[in-house]
């Protein structure tokens, strides 16, 4: 019996000047083309590591001749080997460096960002409200909201960016502007305002908030640890670890629109349960070592690595250097609308 990726061998070396009318038209005949109604996603993209000990003493390399005078932002982007842009299909991620007295100026954009700090501390102002990050913490860009970054501090403060320009831009959908005449966002709001009316657990009466996106401007890791372990302990122990998801507390769904955070845990020796899903994803590790299988290969990853696992590959995470905490970011609200979530998790990792 045929398969929905059949097509007709030869068909337009058999009649040539038919296929060549079709093309003068700008059509093309269905049963030409391959996989259009293939059985299963084509993965067209590959896992990859992105390791600190590389990127890291690259980034200040740069600072030595690059400012945020010059570009704005001393940022990397990491790309997909397999792709001119993006790590994924629809996300970016990549190291972005910024030195002690130095300010990266206001802008706004249609793409969302997440900015999870690695080294050093620092503030990031999101709609004029100064945000501290310290390491481990999650700070959100939601989509058309004004942000620069100030750096009181004495170390380089170094975080993982992630966001959905690739998605964005698919939608041509992508647009910037620059804050108008000043170089920093005027501050309206106490520090860490948004951590004083939702970051523990409750939330104000009557709020007004409208928008999509989490009111929550930062996720704190001095509260996101202790409550993963937490977890992990009421579940059992579990070898295979737990996870956490970063949730917009008015809603319980993700902290963006297009973005959904995890928080995981693997106790050292244990190894996550084998699993593959529509929604690609990516994972950093903010403490311990180890290595994933991913659609079969070996990766190893240690602290402030970061590494994507593209749409539909297998991939399991084992923890062999310590404990290990992995944060990871996802598309997985981009499909949730459209029911084309499909997971699979099995117990043993299956024969590829």
């Amino acid at each position: 019996m045929s398969t929905p990726t059949s097509i007709i061998p030869d068909a337009e070396a058999a009649h040539p000047e038919f296929y060549e009318a079709l093309a003068a038209q700008h059509v093309k005949a269905l049963w030409t083309i391959p996989g259009t109604l293939a059985p299963e996603p084509t993965l067209d993209e590959v896992p990859y590591v992105w390791h600190a000990r590389d990127l890291w003493p690259l980034l200040e390399k740069a600072a030595e001749f690059i400012s945020p005078d010059d570009a704005e932002r001393r940022a990397f982007n990491a790309s997909n080997p397999k792709r001119v842009f993006g790590t994924s299909h629809n996300l970016v991620a990549g190291y972005q460096m910024v030195l002690p007295g130095e300010t990266a100026p206001a802008h706004r954009h249609t793409p969302s960002a997440i900015r999870l700090m690695l080294r050093g501390g620092g503030i990031t102002t999101v709609e004029g409200e100064p945000v501290w990050m310290e390491r481990g913490d999650l700070v959100l860009t939601p989509p058309v909201s004004w942000h620069d970054h100030r750096h009181p501090g004495d170390e380089p403060m170094i975080w993982l960016d992630g966001l959905d320009v690739p998605f964005v831009r698919g939608q041509h959908a992508q647009f910037a502007e620059e804050y108008p005449n000043e170089q920093l966002q005027d501050l309206t709001r106490p520090q860490d305002a948004s951590v004083a009316e939702y970051g523990v657990g409750l939330v104000p009466a009557h709020s007004t908030w409208t928008r999509k996106h989490s009111p929550l401007n930062k996720y704190a890791y001095s509260t996101t640890r202790p409550a993963l372990l937490r977890l992990w302990e009421v579940e059992g122990s579990p070898t295979s670890g737990s996870t956490l998801e970063y949730v917009n507390p008015l809603t319980g769904g993700p902290v963006i629109p297009t973005i959904s955070s995890y928080l995981s845990y693997i106790p050292e020796g244990g190894a996550s349960k084998p699993e593959r899903h529509t929604p690609s994803k990516i994972f950093c590790v903010l403490e311990g070592g180890g290595h994933s299988i991913i659609n079969g290969e070996r990766f190893d990853w240690e602290e402030n690595d970061f590494f994507v696992v593209p749409s539909w590959h297998w991939y399991q995470h084992i923890a062999d250097q310590g404990d290990a905490v992995l944060y990871s970011l996802s598309d997985w609200p981009i499909y949730e609308p459209f029911d084309l979530v499909r997971r699979e998790v099995r117990d043993e990792y299956p024969q590829l």
